[in-house]
């Protein structure tokens, strides 16, 4: 993928990711019924985990502008999916929706811990001797 390219659609998700998770934050807090403490604990811990992603794709798409760096466009769309896995996951089963299969949420984090392994090795190829 040309870093242009790359760029913008980190950036551009990251902005999404950003925005959805504000707006999943508001209804959570006041239109999504959440049934008990552990549903409201689901959809709490969906919510660090989607920003915090918004946040870090955000800053990946900072580092494809200083460069190319091999990898980094994958380890941001790893990312991506692992945070649409995991978090998505946790916002139906907190809202009582099971849609999707048990296996989801653990392959979403598996896939988040790849990326962010994927993108330390990525930068410790371009920045340590």
């Amino acid at each position: 993928m040309p870093q242009r390219t790359a760029r913008r659609w980190l950036g551009v998700t990251a902005a999404a990711f950003g925005l959805a998770a504000v707006v999943l934050a508001a209804l959570g807090a006041h239109a999504v019924p959440l049934s008990d403490a552990s549903a409201a604990s689901l959809w709490h811990t969906a919510l660090e985990i989607h920003m915090f992603h918004a946040a870090a794709l955000l800053a990946v798409a900072g580092l494809v502008m200083h460069g190319p760096v091999a990898g980094l466009a994958r380890a941001g769309a790893v990312m991506a999916l692992g945070t649409l896995l995991f978090s998505g996951s946790l916002y139906l089963r907190a809202a009582g929706i099971e849609l999707l299969p048990g296996y989801f949420p653990p392959a979403g984090g598996l896939l988040l811990i790849a990326s962010w392994l994927w993108l330390a090795i990525a930068l410790a190829r371009k920045w340590l001797p």
